[in-house]
């Protein structure tokens, strides 16, 4: 092995993984935190049930470990959400969630965030964005 390389695999044994950045990999998310903000998206979602809503706050609690948090929301990859799924996100899956910005990325979650926020009625500021960087700018002011 020559010196680029040697150099190479002592520059990856000593790499750290950023203190700034945690992150987790679940069945049906992906979480992380930086900056202050939790970033929470959900992976191909066929239909988001109350089942299937209940298993994810409780990683993402898990996963905040007690801290109040802005949350990023990536709702681009559920087809369908029930009503019950909703109902609970809305009240008792908002704990923790100081602010909740819904990245969304087609006409149909359009309708279903529109309708989330508007019956639903979130307990906490919630709005719906098509730009993550939109959404990243509108919960700074909750940090």
């Amino acid at each position: 092995m020559g010196s680029k390389g040697l150099n190479l695999l002592i520059a990856m044994a000593n790499f750290e993984k950023d203190p700034d950045i945690e992150s987790k990999n679940t069945a049906y998310l992906e979480l992380f935190l930086e900056k202050k903000i939790l970033y929470c998206g959900y992976k191909e979602i066929d239909l988001l049930d109350l089942e299937t809503a209940k298993i994810c706050v409780r990683e993402r609690l898990e996963f905040a470990g007690g801290r109040s948090y802005p949350s990023l929301f990536d709702i681009t990859r559920i087809k369908q959400s029930t009503k019950g799924a909703r109902d609970y996100l809305a009240k008792e899956g908002n704990a923790l969630v100081t602010a909740s910005a819904i990245l969304i990325g087609s006409p149909m979650l359009k309708m279903s965030a529109n309708f989330y926020i508007m019956v639903n009625r979130p307990q906490n500021p919630t709005r719906m964005f098509t730009s993550k960087k939109s959404a990243l700018e509108w919960l700074e002011q909750y940090k």
